[in-house]
């Protein structure tokens, strides 16, 4: 089912007169107006306007029409529909067959050009319309005193004409304010949704540099681990080479060194191969920090004040490449940093490390009694989505959320993709 139609039936409604606006009007307005006229000068074929004064009911049907019609358009060209009806509204003075129905027409028309058209469509036609109603007061008085209709002494007729027109203008002004007013309110309304959709656009884009920015981080973290690699085999190459003849148990110590380590390397470089592509830069090298710089990291943080316990099961935790532990490290880098920001001054966080044999994996949680739920930010931020990169990398996972009495963060790395393999030839060995 499309998203149109998972909406209420009252909603489905409001948004298909929203996108035909035409067909509302055509339904609310034109039809309505369109079956008086017709049933006026149409099918009675009266042949006495509004006022008494003698008309041609064909003629007056015509421009009756006339002035109804463009109501259609008047949400869609508010200009050009006022225009026509203006127009029809004069020939019908014009030709002394006087207001019709299509008098309504005019306060509607005005009304939709306050609230859809320009100000210079608002206002212009403003001044038409109260124009127009002294051409309606100056053509009722013409028939009174001059037609001899509802003939009427000099002081009356006055104060007719001053009613009429008033009282027109009045309807036309109270017509145009409502629909400047809801006008203000739409321009509001599509100012707010426009800045909305801009935030969005912002919001999406700030997430995507937030995953590049990250991406490059880690890309030259693990530009390190590769240089250490590296590193560490041409020095025990070199030192191989000349221990050699004198020592061959050492040499051969040195190349097993050399063919672990590369394996190693080459291991990180397969993993950041189409993930991750490093610019041409100059990166400044750097060693790596792991699990064992986890209790540095938790001193560092207790001195910032926020109470943390630190659970390691080093005895049971295989052997970890350079990269697993700088992951581990920045994991909990992240979710105390997340905690500092939005867990409030009474919150503590407590954190275990170990190895989880049943699931065949290591695992890691971070607990803290901060605001969970109840914080401004849940911490969705790009720090999670740098979480869970880094975790990717070894085929792990991080999951993370709020909860009423603090938040929590695990992460799950397979036991095969952090060196325990390794680890279990070393001990048959």
């Amino acid at each position: 089912m499309t998203e149109f139609g998972r909406l209420p039936p009252h909603v489905r409604t409001v948004r298909f007169f929203e996108e035909r606006p035409w067909l509302g009007d055509s339904l609310f307005k034109v039809a309505p107006l369109t079956l008086m006229a017709l049933l006026i000068w149409g099918l009675s074929a009266s042949h006495y306007g509004f006022i008494g004064n003698a008309v041609d009911p064909q003629v007056m049907l015509l421009l009756e029409l006339m002035a109804i019609v463009p109501l259609a358009i008047s949400r869609i060209q508010p200009g050009v529909a006022a225009g026509i009806i203006a127009t029809a509204a004069l020939l019908q003075i014009l030709t002394l067959s006087g207001p019709g129905v299509s008098a309504l027409s005019v306060p509607l028309v005005v009304y939709t050009c306050a609230k859809y058209g320009s100000r210079r469509v608002s206002r212009g036609y403003l001044t038409i319309a109260l124009l127009g109603a002294v051409l309606l007061a100056i053509f009722v008085g013409y028939q009174q005193m001059v037609a001899s209709i509802y003939p009427a002494d000099a002081p009356t007729a006055m104060v007719n004409l001053l009613l009429i027109g008033g009282f027109a203008a009045a309807v036309v002004l109270v017509f145009w304010l409502f629909g400047d007013l809801a006008g203000r309110k739409r321009a509001q309304l599509e100012a707010v949704e426009e800045k909305n959709r801009l935030l969005e656009r912002e919001r999406d884009q700030e997430a995507r540099l937030a995953a590049d920015a990250e991406r490059m981080r880690i890309a030259r973290e693990m530009h390190d681990v590769i240089s250490h690699s590296m590193s560490v085999m041409i020095a025990q190459a070199d030192g191989g080479r000349y221990v050699l003849q004198q020592d061959p148990a050492r040499a051969g110590a040195a190349f097993e060194t050399i063919a672990e380590t590369g394996r190693e390397a080459l291991t990180e470089m397969r993993r950041m191969l189409g993930v991750l592509r490093e610019e041409q830069e100059q990166l400044k090298k750097r060693p790596a920090p792991g699990i064992h710089d986890l209790p540095q990291l938790i001193a560092d943080v207790r001195a910032s004040g926020l109470p943390v316990e630190l659970h390691i099961a080093e005895a049971d935790i295989p052997p970890l490449s350079d990269g697993v532990g700088l992951a581990v490290y920045r994991i909990v880098q992240e979710a105390l940093t997340n905690t500092l920001k939005h867990g409030g001054t009474e919150a503590t966080s407590t954190i275990w490390l170990g190895t989880d044999y049943a699931s065949g994996e290591l695992a890691l949680e971070i607990h803290d009694t901060g605001r969970g739920a109840q914080a401004p930010s849940d911490g969705r931020g790009s720090g999670l989505l740098g979480m869970a990169e880094r975790a990717r990398l070894y085929g792990g996972q991080v999951t993370a959320h709020p909860r009423q009495d603090g938040f929590e963060v695990m992460a799950r790395f397979p036991l095969a993709r952090v060196g325990a393999g390794r680890r279990k030839k070393e001990i048959s060995a």
